[in-house]
C-alpha cells in the first residue's frame, strides 16, 4: 500500500460524516484515487452519505493527501512505520477480527505475523501475580511465542519484562502514540523492547497523548493478534474485564491462574474460573497445550462496537495505566 493511498484513506475521515468504515468503503470502491475527487456527484449514488456538501469536500482531498504524506514522511524519517489496512505487512488475523485501517509501528513489524499470547491484568496486580506472569511470559517467549500486552503498570509490565528476560519477543499495543510512553515510568522499558527486537504498535499518530477511549480502542488489537489471552488479576471491573469480554467475542483461548497462588486482586478471577470460556492453568505447559490447537477466530468488521465499550467508558483513565 503506497503512502499516498494511506494518506487518502485517513484524509477521507477528515470529511464531515465520513468515519473509518465509510472511508474504507469509498477507498475500496474506486480503481484510482483520482476518482474520489474528480467523479461527478452522480457517481456516488450508491453512497447515501455523499451529498453535495460532502462531494465539495471530496474535491479538496488532494490537498489533504499532500498534508498527510508530508506528515507520514516525517514519521518514517523518525523510525515509525505506517501500515495501511491493504498493506501486505498488515496482519491478516487483525484484518479478520478488528481491522483498524492504519497502524503506526516502531520496531520489528515481522512480529505481527508470528504466534503470540496476550496478557491482561490489573495495574494493581500484587507481587505474587507479577512474579507468576513474569515467569509464564519468560517461558512462553523462550518457546517462540511473542508476548502481547498494553504496557500498563502491574501485570502488563511484568509480562513484557518476562519476555525480555528470555531474550524473547514482545509487542506493546499502546493507547498513546509510539513516541508518547504511557505510563511515563515505562519509557525505558519501551525503549529496551525496541532495542531487543520487539515492537511498539498504535492506532494513533506517534505524538498522540492518552485518552480514555483510545485505551478501549486498542484492546481488540491485543487479543486479535494472539492465539490466547492470559488474565492475571482483576477485581471484576475496568479494563481487564473489558479485555476479557473482547477475547471471548473473538473466540480466543482464555487462561487464568489456579486459586492457590495468592494473586490479588482476585474478585474477578473467582468469577472467571467458573466461566465456560476460561481454562484454569497451573503451568506454561498447560497453556501451550491449549495454544497448539488454537486457530484465529472470526470477529467484528471495522467500525463495529460491542457492549464492553459502554462498560469501559465508565472507567477512569487511571484504569488503563
Amino acid at each position: 500500500m503506497e503512502i499516498d493511498e494511506v494518506a487518502a484513506l485517513v484524509g477521507l475521515t477528515d470529511i464531515d460524516g465520513i468515519g473509518d468504515k465509510r472511508a474504507l468503503e469509498l477507498y475500496r470502491a474506486v480503481e484510482t484515487l483520482e476518482e474520489l475527487w474528480s467523479s461527478p456527484l452522480a457517481a456516488f449514488d450508491d453512497f447515501h452519505y455523499v451529498d453535495e456538501e460532502t462531494h465539495a469536500q471530496l474535491r479538496s482531498l488532494p490537498e489533504t493527501i499532500d498534508d498527510y504524506c508530508e506528515r507520514f514522511d516525517r514519521y518514517r524519517n523518525d523510525g515509525t512505520e505506517i501500515i495501511g489496512i491493504d498493506d501486505n505487512r498488515y496482519p491478516a488475523v487483525l484484518r479478520r477480527n478488528h481491522a483498524p485501517f492504519i497502524l503506526y509501528a516502531r520496531g520489528d513489524v515481522d512480529l505481527l505475523d508470528g504466534p503470540a499470547v496476550s496478557v491482561s491484568g490489573s495495574r494493581e496486580t500484587n507481587e505474587a501475580g507479577q512474579q507468576w506472569i513474569r515467569g509464564i511470559a519468560r517461558e512462553l517467549a523462550a518457546k517462540g511465542y511473542t508476548i502481547v500486552s498494553g504496557g500498563a503498570r502491574g501485570a502488563d509490565t511484568a509480562a513484557h519484562e518476562g519476555a525480555l528476560d528470555a531474550t524473547g519477543e514482545t509487542i506493546v499495543v499502546l493507547g498513546t502514540g509510539v513516541d508518547t510512553p504511557y505510563p511515563e515510568e515505562n519509557e525505558a522499558l519501551f525503549s529496551d523492547i525496541v532495542d531487543a527486537g520487539g515492537l511498539l504498535l498504535s492506532h494513533r499518530p506517534p505524538d498522540a497523548g492518552p485518552t480514555r477511549h483510545s485505551f478501549l480502542d486498542r484492546n481488540p488489537t491485543i487479543s486479535a493478534l494472539s492465539r490466547g489471552t492470559i488474565v492475571v488479576a482483576t477485581d471484576g471491573t475496568g479494563g481487564t474485564m473489558a479485555q476479557y469480554d473482547i477475547a471471548v467475542e473473538q473466540n480466543r483461548r482464555i487462561f487464568v491462574p489456579e486459586v492457590d497462588r495468592d494473586i490479588r486482586p482476585d474478585n474477578g478471577l473467582r468469577e472467571l474460573r467458573t466461566a465456560e470460556a476460561t481454562t484454569v492453568v497451573s503451568s506454561t505447559a498447560s497453556i501451550e497445550a491449549e495454544l497448539v490447537e488454537a486457530t484465529p477466530g472470526d470477529g467484528t468488521e471495522p467500525g463495529d462496537t460491542d457492549s464492553s465499550e459502554e462498560e469501559a467508558n465508565q472507567t477512569s483513565l487511571d484504569d488503563w495505566g
